[in-house]
């Protein structure tokens, strides 16, 4: 029998400047998938990503729809860095360590962060911005 499930609700919400963004839907959609085994979660729809090449937001925009909830993405790679916004809901425990993992291929270059436990009423966890300037400030330490 299988082992009911306790969700924990937390959310990541990043900001990150990067020096190798992907360009390609199909690089984009497998980093999802390995961004999913690497938080030990399962896709059950997508991922779906589009080039978006709007003056002034181009760049890969996607999602994929977890068995415990979201990841999605936009990444400006006309920007000098280029940047992304990206955010993981999820009812099962993950890492920020766990996740920056999946954006070293990119060059990450400085983030910024929010963890978010939603629990009960929404309260910020984890909070804080790495460069190589600060090394690992979390403000909420």
């Amino acid at each position: 029998m299988q082992e009911e499930f306790v969700p924990y609700h937390q959310h990541l919400l990043m900001k990150i400047w990067i020096n190798n963004p992907p360009t390609r839907v199909s690089v984009l959609n497998e980093w999802f998938v390995q961004l999913v085994h690497k938080v030990r979660m399962e896709v059950v729809a997508g991922p779906t990503s589009v080039y978006v090449d709007h003056p002034g937001n181009e760049g890969l925009t996607g999602t994929v729809t977890l068995a415990t909830s979201h990841a999605s993405i936009h990444i400006w790679d006309h920007q000098e860095p280029a940047m992304a916004q990206f955010d993981i809901y999820s009812c099962k425990c993950f890492t920020l360590e766990d996740v920056l993992e999946q954006f070293e291929p990119w060059g990450i270059v400085k983030y910024e962060w929010v963890m978010i436990d939603r629990n009960e009423s929404p309260k910020i966890i984890s909070e804080g911005i790495w460069s190589p300037q600060h090394e690992y400030i979390d403000e909420n330490s």
